[in-house]
């Protein structure tokens, strides 16, 4: 199929590159926040879950920490001056 160049065509094409915008445009608006929610919810599902887990696991530790302080000797405290 061969088309012309002139005026029909050209508004054709016209037509075609409008539909296509708006179309995308419609999409955009209405399906994309509604993917963007989706995986807003999982993210915050994986983020919490992995919380859970790490705070079972990381709370006997800390409160194994709380109970018996160590006191480590980090080393001497050295004063000393500035030289210009």
């Amino acid at each position: 199929m061969v088309f012309e160049a002139g005026p029909v065509t050209f508004i054709r094409t016209i037509l075609i590159i409008v539909v296509v915008y708006y179309s995308l445009k419609m999409i955009v608006k209405y399906l994309f926040p509604i993917i963007l929610k989706r995986f807003i919810n999982k993210q915050q599902e994986k983020f919490n879950q992995q919380q859970y887990s790490s705070n079972d696991s990381s709370s006997n530790e800390f409160k194994k920490d709380q109970v018996s302080p160590k006191k480590e000797k980090l080393g001497d405290y050295v004063d000393y001056e500035e030289v210009d």
